[in-house]
Order: structure tokens, then C-alpha cells, then sequence
């Protein structure tokens, strides 16, 4: 399915009328006063919107230090807005209702097309700001590690998930969907249920999608790259000897931090320092960590994410219907 892309207007250029009125007294020329320019908005209030990575009340509470930071800095009051799914953030910008928001690389891509919301910074992770999918199988599966410099298509890996459980994260996922079903499409490999796989199953989240694998519910997973942190931070702390990385995608662009369409230039800027400058401190690195694993922002552009929306498009994605999904 092509994904169709809202167009903004441009706006209308005003003509200039030139009217030539023949009298007693000559020729007469008018020409109507152009319009004045649009007031810019005042700005006396910033939503800040995150994607829903945990219950609204958690990410709330985790992120209360760095909205009295926000608010220190900007002068503005601060409130922050946690959708109910990655839509619902997507349109909070579209309707002005969110002025910045933290959005993955999928929701990202709707809001630039559909609103014309502006990237401001990409996050770092470990100083990367890329990441990768992960296919992760146990250990004791007997399921071959792909070693890319020897079979860039990891033949031998997949052939021995032939027939296997696998588990997804869910379609508007990046790194647990989008990358991994165009990675294993161009290799061959049919992932739909009952082709290659018997089972594939659609978890809800990158912590479900691997602990499947964990617990043995599934053969392999898809997640992010490495997932398997999340289980040792919950209890399972033998994850990295029980499970092991079987093959990678190719590189993804972090996440983004995107302001909506309309604010003032200079309130952009400032809402751009003031986040380089909150990452910088402890308590900045401590929050960002917590609430995505983020421990810094890089300068970002548009064509960053061109990847990810091509990537989209060439699997047939509905962008806004995958995004619009609740959360799990």
C-alpha cells in the first residue's frame, strides 16, 4: 500500500492590480494595499508529548525534573502529554495541542509529512546515533550465529529458523518490524505466518518480544539493539548468557526530539539549547536514561529519516495506520 503524504500550501502570492479608469480628467492608476503580515503566536505555555513507552503516570513522574528544568530555562509554564499510542502524540502536534515532542523515527516521519513538524535533534546512545534491529535466539537452540563477512544474507541462520516461532515487536515499530520484515523480504525469506515461520506473533513491546524467547514461547525475536539489558534491569539477569545476538539490521537513526509547525524561531532555539544543556547535567543524563536510554542530542535534519520513510514505503506500510494502534 503507497502511503499518501499531505501536502502543505504554500500560501497564496497577492497580485498587484493595476486599474487604468479613462475619465474627463486622463487615466487613473490604483493598486490595493497588500495584506499584513501574519502576527506571530504568543507563546505563554509549552506542551512537551512523549510516544507511550510505559503508563502516562510513570513517564510523568519521570520527567517532572525536567520540566521544572524546561520551564527554569524557557520561561514558560511546562505540562507534559503522553498519548495513548504514537498517534495520538503525532496529531497533539498537529493540532497545536503539543508544541515538542520526543518521536520515534516512524512517528517522526508522519509528523514532517502530514504537519510539517520540524526535527530539532536526534538522541544518542552510548555516543551513537544509530541503532540497529536485533534477531535474538537462545543459546542452547543450536540456531548458527550469522557471520556477515563470511554470508552477508545469514543463510544458514534463517535456514535453521525454518519452521520456528518468531516474534515481532508490532508494525509501527522500527527496529522491532519495519527494518527486520524489509531485511528478511530482500533475502528471501516469506516471514508472513505459515510460510517461513510457523507462528510470528505481534508482542506489544521490545521487553515482551525478547522475554518470548526467554521463556521459550518463541524461537527468536526482533528487537532493538540490546534488548537484552532490559531483562537483566528487570531480574533476569542471566539474559546474556541464556540469550545471544544471531544476526543485525543495517544502521537506523535514533529517535528525535521535534518541535511542531509555527513556533517562533526563536523559541525553537531556545527549546534546542535548553535540551543540549539539560543532557549535559547529571540529573539531565539520569532522567534521559530513564526514560528512554538516552544519553545525548545531535544536531538533525530532515533527510536523516529519508531512510525510514523509503524503507516504509517500499514495504507498503500505512504509516498513520500503524501509528494510530493503542498501545500495549
Amino acid at each position: 500500500m503507497a502511503i499518501a503524504w499531505k501536502r502543505a500550501s504554500v500560501g497564496l502570492v497577492a497580485a498587484v492590480l493595476s486599474v487604468a479608469v479613462v475619465g474627463c480628467g486622463g487615466a487613473k492608476q490604483t493598486t490595493n494595499t497588500p495584506a499584513a503580515p501574519a502576527a506571530e503566536e504568543k507563546i505563554t505555555k509549552l506542551v512537551v508529548g512523549f510516544v507511550p513507552s510505559a503508563d502516562a503516570a510513570k513517564i510523568s513522574d519521570k520527567v517532572k525534573p525536567m520540566s521544572e528544568f524546561l520551564a527554569k530555562e524557557l520561561g514558560l509554564q511546562v505540562e507534559t502529554f503522553v498519548g495513548t499510542n504514537f498517534m495520538a502524540t503525532v496529531e497533539g502536534m498537529g493540532s497545536k495541542k503539543v508544541d515538542v515532542a520526543f518521536l520515534n523515527p516512524l512517528s517522526y516521519v508522519m509528523a514532517h509529512g502530514d504537519y510539517e513538524a520540524k526535527i530539532l535533534l536526534k538522541t544518542l546512545r552510548k555516543g551513537a546515533d544509530t541503532y540497529r534491529a536485533q534477531l535474538t535466539v537462545r543459546k542452547d537452540s543450536g540456531i548458527p550465529v550469522c557471520d556477515t563477512a563470511k554470508d552477508a544474507t545469514c543463510k544458514a541462520t534463517f535456514d535453521a529458523l525454518k519452521g520456528k516461532k518468531l516474534a515481532f515487536v508490532d508494525a509501527a515499530s522500527t527496529s522491532g518490524y519495519l527494518f527486520p520484515a524489509s531485511y528478511m523480504k530482500s533475502n528471501g525469506i516469506d516471514f508472513k505466518e505459515g510460510a517461513w515461520f510457523t507462528k510470528t506473533a505481534m508482542t506489544g513491546s521490545h521487553d515482551n518480544a525478547i522475554k518470548q524467547v526467554y521463556n521459550k514461547e518463541a524461537d527468536a525475536s526482533w528487537t532493538f539493539e540490546d534488548a537484552r539489558d532490559n531483562l537483566v534491569k528487570a531480574g533476569m539477569t542471566d539474559a546474556k548468557d541464556v540469550l545471544v545476538q544471531a544476526a543485525f539490521t543495517t544502521p537506523i537513526p535514533n529517535d528525535t526530539v521535534t518541535v511542531r509547525k509555527g513556533l517562533p524561531a526563536d523559541l525553537e532555539a531556545k527549546i534546542k539549547a535548553a535540551f543540549l544543556k539539560y543532557v549535559a547535567t547529571e540529573e539531565g543524563k539520569k532522567v534521559l536514561t530513564d526514560l528512554y536510554t538516552v544519553d545525548g542530542f545531535k544536531e538533525a535534519s530532515d533527510a536523516d529519516y529519508k531512510v525510514v520513510k523509503d524503507m516504509a514505503t517500499n514495504m507498503g506500510v500505512d504509516i498513520k495506520a500503524e501509528i494510530s494502534k493503542p498501545a500495549k
